[in-house]
């Protein structure tokens, strides 16, 4: 069984090769070579690297660590929606650099968000209120229906990083374009202090979003919804629940490096499935790697 961490990020601190965007400097490293020890510690044979948001849309560094490293990682990339050829964009990561997928992420789409990175998430929010300029848009206006039926032309899928109140944008886009594959990272951004599955009305909205065949979910970055340490129990009734809903073939688990590092380690990070009681060795085996090969393709 192929163990496959479907969720991280790398980056470098290197400005002179890779700069980073303006006030966006995490605080723990992401380098590719501790990445690469630590999969190596815990036996992870492949990752996907979603693009991070600190290099902005410049994906050098990922490429470089994909060129270098084509049997141990793919990548998912970043586009601008606000680039007149955001599309042209998409078609040159994927045909030419080989990538394997696009993320959304809504912060993308507002207006003004890339020229005030360097406020805090705080000061963004209030000014977003105050600026004409900056607005809220939806990632399935026509620049996002762009992209994402372009990725499902290209057959790569979609990955959202959402949180609840994006779901009706979600299931708008999953609606009219049925052929494009997509996922849902981190448990859809749902959190355990909402309600346990039935009485957790954002929970509930995306299990109900598995009417969606051509949709699987992430149980990644644990320590978004969860209210204690690794190794998270409170979250194994989601799981289950989603295990239940979407099937095991329509899960994925992933780690979140680098910011796992703090939050329990990179090795019992690859654990967590396989403490969860009740879950048949088959569907243990879809979740930690197969669902992944099966929508990205084998890690060589």
């Amino acid at each position: 069984m192929a163990k496959i961490d479907s969720h991280l990020h790398v980056w470098t601190l290197d400005d002179d090769r890779y700069p980073m965007l303006p006030g966006r400097v995490p605080n723990v490293p992401g380098d590719v070579k501790r990445l690469l020890s630590s999969m190596d510690e815990a036996e992870v044979d492949g990752a996907l690297i979603v693009q991070p948001i600190f290099h902005g849309f410049d994906h050098g560094y990922v490429n470089e660590a994909i060129k270098a490293h084509s049997d141990r990682f793919k990548g998912m990339a970043l586009i601008n929606p606000q680039r007149m050829d955001a599309v042209d964009q998409l078609d040159h990561l994927v045909t030419d650099k080989g990538y394997t997928g696009v993320r959304f992420n809504p912060a993308m789409w507002v207006l003004g968000v890339l020229e005030h990175l360097d406020l805090t998430p705080e000061e963004r929010s209030k000014h977003f209120k105050t600026c004409a300029e900056c607005q809220l848009q939806h990632m399935n206006d026509d620049a996002g229906k762009a992209i994402y039926e372009k990725a499902g032309e290209l057959g790569v899928p979609v990955g959202f990083m959402v949180s609840p109140k994006y779901f009706d944008q979600v299931d708008d886009m999953l609606s009219e374009f049925p052929e494009t594959p997509a996922i849902i990272d981190h448990f859809g951004g749902c959190k355990v202090a909402d309600g346990e599955p039935g009485s957790n009305a954002n929970f509930d909205a995306l299990i109900a979003l598995a009417k969606h065949p051509q949709l699987r979910i992430k149980v990644s970055g644990f320590v978004g919804p969860s209210d204690g340490a690794m190794p998270h129990e409170d979250t194994w009734p989601m799981v289950k629940a989603l295990l239940g809903a979407y099937g095991a073939e329509r899960l994925m688990w992933g780690t979140d490096f680098p910011w796992i590092q703090s939050h329990g380690g990179y090795v019992d990070g690859t654990r967590i499935i396989g403490q969860i009681p009740d879950i048949s060795d088959g569907d243990r085996a879809w979740i930690m790697g197969e669902t992944a090969t099966s929508l990205f393709g084998d890690w060589n």
